[in-house]
């Protein structure tokens, strides 16, 4: 599923962020490039956050999948347009009773004085939020 075009759409627009994009999608026997982006709502920031950014910051996310041994593993990370802020890490997707589990590991960076760690929490905060919808569209998919 995760190198079919349509479905990583439904899961980008089953997420609830605005504007999804699949901006690009290599796939090759054992490997996958996935570039998406979206935006996230002003409204869903806290004021002092969103007054810094202005508008709906657009994030760029790109996952670089690859075969590890039973399972895949990805080096991924996530830029926010218009703002100092990212997220760098690592996904893995393995066997588990009854199915799968996709495991997640990152750390987001604001090199902003005074305000970096609160940002930094915001971004974190919004990111596992949109995995979560992910992995609910994806397990409504599966099943």
């Amino acid at each position: 599923l995760f190198a079919n075009r349509e479905f990583i759409e439904g899961r980008l627009a089953a997420s609830g962020a605005q504007t999804p994009e699949v901006v690009s999608l290599d796939a090759a026997v054992g490997t996958l490039q996935l570039v998406t982006r979206q935006s996230i709502p002003a409204s869903a920031l806290p004021s002092m956050v969103a007054s810094m950014i202005g508008g709906d910051p657009a994030t760029e996310r790109t996952e670089s999948w690859s075969a590890d041994g039973d399972g895949y593993r990805a080096d991924f990370s996530v830029t926010v347009q218009g703002a100092p802020a990212s997220m760098k890490g690592t996904m893995t997707l393995a066997a588990a009773a009854g199915g799968s589990t996709l495991s997640v590991d990152g750390a987001a960076t604001v090199p902003i004085p005074m305000f970096g760690g609160k940002i930094e929490e915001v971004i974190v905060e919004q990111i596992a939020a949109l995995l979560a919808a992910e992995g609910d569209y994806t397990r409504d998919k599966l099943a």
